[in-house]
């Protein structure tokens, strides 16, 4: 069996952004407590307010990334793996903290240690275990989500049944955490030896060890990784800590100054001194003049060696790219523009940004962000103690435009790459001339991107990060990359055979709730959004049809704003018993994720016709003929779906009577079963009729339960007003 290392690495880097998201509020209320204090003096109570609130986070990193990568890694993140993972860290924390090992060693007083005693309590890095340290809070939350994941759903017997399922999970996470504690009494010393000797090389390369992070933080970005490497170098992970120190400003240099070994130093150890002014910051400062002015330089090149007549879709493009690069420091709506078009670009891009952080670490220009380094944590970093010289970044940027347009627009023409807007229509650029806008417009690109993944029958998983939508599919031969990129998307990558990344920029969360939604409820776009498929509902097999294709979309379109007084009558498709959807055996059915409607047990043995339920016109016959989708003269879809899980026998048992665009009347053959073939392979044949689309209706009454014979009423929808 081949193991998938990818597929954890990548949650684990989403998870980790779910702690690394509460860094802003920090590096606000930091920055603006340093403003204050250089103007009115460091005794302001306001300013003491403000930089102790960015310390309780900036204090309490452990806690908090055990709790969001608890929270992160469980599959339904649901609250009860959070509280477990804040309670390993507990454990971690009470039966490892210095205190709490000098009461094992019979020490009364670690601080009160001296000579080798004192070097040898220092070396071992009990000190270090406490509410800030990210190791620990990494190490809580993976073990707090595998006991979450594995123990959920665990049975106690009845008289225990009260701890079963989730209740237990805090219980079992809590013994675990004993275990591991007792592991790591013995085990830490060594691993904190090895981090900090590593973390020493590291910071020993100098200016050169920073720019070899900044090529390597680039070039991990289309794996999502980058947030792994970040936490080594910008956490207390392996005591580099450059984000956490920087921020800490004052209290930083005041440890500096009182620092008596390298164990202690938050910067450099040198001849006896710790040095923290022009270091701490290293690892951010060159990261401030490719993000505001060399990228922007970048889409500036872009846009000019742009066909002429695609210059308008692309200037929109690249002009959102750049301000949210330059105000924000997110760069991925434009690194993904060329990033795969034309990879030279982007590994020029990663050494040039390798050259930035070198240049920044070698001339000592220091500063330092909570987010990403933008204008904003540019403008509040100006005011942090440590920030030093941090205006010559400014300076460096306008030579990093320059840099980046002449080494951009040179090489986009001498070898004529395909950049957004040359050569063949691109995709990702014509997204914008789709109408519609606001909601309406998230939408319909929602419906592209499920429909390009393969509809809801091939989503396994899906998740979301800073700015990218996380999918995991079953078929990586159904993902139409083209088709997702219709959308208002700035690209496509598959990190392995069953994952694919959609790069949708900052508003991620926005599509991800819009997608989830469709998956669930089917696509409110599916009147209006003209040739967009939301194919896809809820469950295994079960497919909203693309009801918009081959239909008219202005009947549907004037059948939402029309209100019918009266009700469609809905037939049963072959001879069966009327059930309510709450008795079919699939979940996505029976909860109404996929709508609202009916089903049918067919009473044939051998073989049977599925008829059409209503007069209207045939929107989609899948390809593996399991479900058909139509909608009505009055613009209401309806989804027929043979059988529970039939989309694997992909398409065995079943054929196909007509065709998408057939206009047909109620009670014509669509699809012909043969039952005994499927029913020896155990498939139950139960037939639910629903109503995809949500606000198409206002609920459906049965005219019947039991049994039906062909062409009589099973079901009346009521109209949505």
């Amino acid at each position: 069996m081949k193991f998938n290392v990818m597929g954890p690495l990548q949650r684990l880097g989403k998870a980790l952004m779910g702690a690394v998201a509460v860094l802003p509020v920090a590096a606000i209320l930091s920055g603006v407590g340093y403003w204050i204090s250089s103007a009115a003096g460091s005794e302001n109570l306001a300013a003491q307010l403000l930089i102790s609130s960015g310390d309780a986070v900036l204090a309490n990193l452990g806690w908090i990334f055990a709790i969001a990568i608890s929270f992160g890694l469980a599959k339904d993140s649901n609250g009860a793996a959070a509280l477990s993972g804040f309670l390993a860290f507990a454990t971690f924390m009470k039966l490892l903290g210095p205190d709490a090992v000098a009461g094992y060693r019979g020490i009364e007083d670690p601080t009160a240690l001296t000579g080798d005693e004192a070097l040898e309590w220092a070396a071992e890095g009990w000190n270090a275990v406490g509410g800030g340290n990210v190791l620990f809070g990494i190490l809580a939350g993976i073990m707090a989500a595998w006991v979450y994941n594995r123990f959920h759903a665990t049975k106690l017997p009845d008289f225990l049944a009260f701890f079963s399922g989730r209740r237990l999970v805090p219980i079992l996470t809590a013994i675990f955490a004993i275990v591991v504690s007792g592991i790591l009494y013995f085990v830490w010393p060594f691993i904190y030896h090895a981090l900090f000797n590593f973390g020493a090389s590291i910071q020993g390369l100098g200016a050169a060890g920073a720019g070899i992070y900044g090529v390597a933080n680039r070039l991990l970005i289309p794996t999502g990784l980058h947030h792994a490497l970040n936490s080594v170098f910008w956490f207390d992970v392996i005591g580099i800590n450059d984000i956490g120190n920087f921020q800490s400003g004052q209290k930083t240099i005041e440890a500096a100054a009182a620092a008596t070994s390298a164990a202690d130093c938050p910067g450099i150890w040198a001849n006896g001194q710790c040095t923290v002014e022009g270091v701490v910051g290293r690892y951010q400062a060159g990261f401030f003049p490719v993000m505001m002015f060399g990228l922007p330089g970048a889409a500036l090149a872009m846009y000019l060696r742009a066909d002429k007549s695609k210059r308008k879709v692309v200037g929109s493009l690249m002009a959102a790219g750049a301000l949210a690069s330059f105000f924000t420091g997110v760069t991925e709506p434009l690194e993904f523009s060329f990033m795969f078009v034309a990879p030279l670009l982007y590994v020029v891009h990663a050494l040039l940004m390798g050259l930035s952080v070198f240049i920044a670490a070698a001339m000592e220009w220091t500063a330092g962000f909570g987010f990403s380094a933008g204008f904003v944590d540019m403008l509040l970093s100006s005011q942090n103690p440590l920030a030093n010289k941090w205006y010559m970044l400014l300076v460096m940027g306008i030579a990093f435009f320059a840099l980046y347009f002449v080494i951009f627009y040179f090489l986009i023409g001498w070898l004529n790459l395909k950049t957004p807007g040359r050569g063949e229509d691109d995709a990702a650029a014509e997204s914008t001339e789709d109408s519609g806008s606001g909601d309406d417009k998230t939408a319909v690109d929602a419906a592209r991107i499920i429909e390009g993944l393969g509809g809801k029958d091939n989503i396994d998983s899906l998740d979301y990060c800073t700015t990218r939508l996380r999918v995991g599919v079953k078929e990586r031969a159904l993902v139409r990359d083209s088709l997702i990129k219709r959308a208002a998307v700035s690209g496509v990558i598959h990190p392995s055979e069953k994952s694919v990344q959609v790069i949708v920029g900052p508003a991620v969360q926005f599509m991800y709730d819009e997608v989830n939604h469709q998956l669930r409820h089917g696509s409110p776009a599916l009147a209006t959004a003209g040739p967009a498929s939301a194919a896809g509902a809820a469950g295994t097999g079960a497919s909203v049809p693309a009801s918009a294709e081959g239909a008219s979309n202005s009947s549907a379109s004037s059948s939402n704003s029309h209100i019918e007084a009266e009700g469609i009558d809905v037939r049963a498709p072959f001879a069966g018993d009327v059930v309510e959807l709450s008795q079919v055996p699939d979940a996505s059915f029976a909860q109404g994720m996929v709508g609202e409607g009916f089903a049918v047990m067919p009473d044939a043995v051998d073989a049977f016709d599925v008829c059409a339920p209503v007069d209207g016109t045939i929107t989609m016959i899948f390809k593996t003929r399991h479900a058909f989708g139509m909608q009505t003269k009055d613009g209401v879809d309806l989804l027929i779906h043979i059988g529970i899980d039939t989309v694997e026998l992909k398409g065995e048992g079943f054929t196909a009577l007509a065709k998408k665009g057939d206009t047909v009347t109620a009670g014509t053959p669509i699809i012909a079963v043969e039952a005994s073939k499927l029913r020896e392979r155990g498939v139950n044949l139960i037939t639910p009729v629903v109503c995809p689309t949500a606000k198409q209706v206002a609920g459906i009454d049965l005219a019947r339960e039991g049994h039906a014979l062909p062409g009589e009423v099973a079901a009346t929808i009521k109209r949505s007003s």
